[in-house]
């Protein structure tokens, strides 16, 4: 499973995807704060 996590003032906000391509499509909307990892 692929995750990002974005960090923004005071929250956290996390997405999940199964597929890497759509989370690399989906990690290039955000401006900054947010970090894609893989996880089992």
């Amino acid at each position: 499973m692929w995750v990002i996590t974005v960090f923004e003032k005071k929250d956290i906000r996390i997405f999940e995807y199964t597929n890497k391509n759509e989370a690399t499509k989906a990690l290039a909307s955000f401006k900054k704060n947010a970090v894609l990892s893989f996880t089992n």
